[in-house]
């Protein structure tokens, strides 16, 4: 018999596989739900929805972990309340907090279409905030690519502009939700937290 602990290559793609797709999959299916509610629905409170969701996410976690250890049907870090971790990664909640707000936000202004637009600057604020915080640099070709990025982005714009529908609230809310979103990923990487009691518990 296999053992779990040590998978094959191949069962580690299809966990790779499995987990990227799922992300897709409910990352953009949330898109547009939280879409439906602000436009369709007319529910005009982006930030209660950020809370909720997150609420939510906060009770989904706590009962997995539960039936993990209960079961042991699948694997599932435990969750336990550690006021040090807490305080050490308040930091990097708060720009959680403030990447999904910023996205519902730009949500409320704009379509799911224009949407990805506006949060197309994601990889160029990742490139600067990379170089400005953890002090690496980029290579040429990257900083290249982010140039047609950014002349995309004004393309969007100017097109968006060009059919009446364009909101600049939309806009703004949408680059600071990339800014967050970069933000976000680099703080990731430099909490040596993370190094210390492992990315799932977390």
């Amino acid at each position: 018999m296999r053992n779990r602990e040590n998978p094959t290559k191949w069962e580690s793609y299809k966990q790779v596989i499995t987990a990227v797709s799922a992300y897709w999959v409910f990352s953009i299916g949330l898109v547009f739900l939280n879409k439906y509610l602000l436009s369709s629905v007319k529910l005009d409170a982006p930030l209660f929805i950020t809370w909720y969701q997150c609420l939510v996410t906060v009770f989904l976690c706590l009962a997995l972990s539960k039936i993990s250890k209960n079961y042991g049907i699948f694997k599932f870090p435990s969750m336990p309340i550690d006021a040090k971790i807490s305080r050490e990664v308040l930091p990097l909640s708060v720009v959680f907090v403030a990447m999904i707000s910023f996205n519902n936000l730009c949500l409320k202004y704009v379509g799911v279409s224009f949407y990805y637009v506006g949060r197309s600057l994601t990889t160029v604020f990742n490139v600067v905030c990379t170089y400005l915080i953890l002090g690496q640099k980029t290579s040429g070709q990257a900083i290249s690519c982010c140039g047609l990025i950014i002349f995309g982005f004004f393309l969007g714009v100017d097109q968006e502009g060009a059919t009446g529908t364009l909101s600049y609230t939309g806009v703004i809310f949408g680059v600071l939700a990339s800014l967050s979103v970069a933000l976000n990923a680099i703080y990731t990487r430099k909490k040596s937290i993370f190094k210390r009691n492992g990315d799932k518990k977390v």
